[in-house]
C-alpha cells in the first residue's frame, strides 16, 4: 500500500513546499483564533454550584 503511495506522487513527493502569496498571521493574532469560548453560556457556573452543593450535602 505504501510502495503504490509512493508511485502514484512519484511526479511531486520530492518538491519543495508551494510559497504562499499572503502574508504570515503574526502569532498574537493566531491565538486569538484558537482562544478557547465558551460554547455553552452558563456551563461552567452550573458545574461549579452543583459540585458546591454535592460538597455542603457531603459534609451533613
Amino acid at each position: 500500500m505504501v510502495r503504490d503511495a509512493e508511485q502514484e506522487y512519484a511526479d511531486i513527493i520530492h518538491l519543495s513546499r508551494p510559497v504562499s502569496r499572503h502574508p504570515k498571521m503574526a502569532e498574537e493574532d493566531r491565538a486569538k483564533i484558537f482562544a478557547p469560548f465558551s460554547a455553552l453560556k452558563g456551563y461552567e457556573e452550573a458545574v461549579e454550584e452543583k459540585e458546591r452543593v454535592h460538597w455542603e450535602e457531603m459534609q451533613r
